[in-house]
């Protein structure tokens, strides 16, 4: 993500008034990656959002504590809902365990995480589904989506994606144990 943005912003830096680049992290929870995105990238404005005001505060505390709380919003709502404007990223790391799976996980996840940040449905991507579907409305042209998914669903996600971004370029990254992890939905393919 960080790559991907600060090449973004290298390219429309000077445009017009507004940030070089606005993101959307959508369920942020305690906003890890929007405050990772706006303390590496100065340049950019972040709307961090989630529907838990607990959350919310939580990721309050960690934008003032490494001082980016001018430059990450934080919006109460459901997905992309709570929006002011079209951006140019949007991240998520969305419920994708499958429910028949949650029992299986460590019990430090499954004991202490809220149920509802955890549990997809019943393939583990009616979250990603629905984020999708709302996407193209809220994303400027050229823009790119990044989300974190669960192992083996790569293809399922990649195939949701074509089916709401037919010309996008999409991508299936794998973490450092080999494992799928990141889907990248890319709006425009930049050289």
């Amino acid at each position: 993500a960080i790559e991907w943005i600060a090449g973004k912003a290298k390219r429309t830096r000077g445009e017009d008034a507004r940030p070089a680049v606005t993101v959307a992290d959508v369920g942020t929870g305690s906003g890890c990656i929007a405050v990772s995105l706006a303390v590496n990238l100065p340049e950019i404005q972040v709307y961090a959002i989630d529907p838990s005001p607990q959350a919310l505060e939580v990721a309050s505390l960690n934008c003032h504590r490494h001082g980016v709380g001018g430059r990450v919003r934080l919006l109460e709502g459901a997905m992309l809902d709570p929006l002011p404007e079209q951006v140019d990223a949007i991240t998520a790391n969305l419920p994708y365990v499958r429910t028949r799976d949650l029992a299986l996980l460590p019990r430090d996840i499954r004991d202490y995480e809220p149920l509802f940040a955890l549990d997809g449905g019943e393939e583990g991507l009616d979250a990603i589904w629905l984020l999708l579907r709302q996407a193209p409305s809220h994303l400027r042209p050229g823009g790119i989506i990044l989300l974190e998914i669960g192992c083996h669903q790569g293809e399922a996600v990649k195939e949701i994606a074509l089916g709401h971004f037919p010309d996008a370029r999409v991508r299936v990254f794998k973490d450092y144990a080999g494992v799928e992890r990141v889907v990248a939905i890319e709006t425009e393919v930049y050289s």
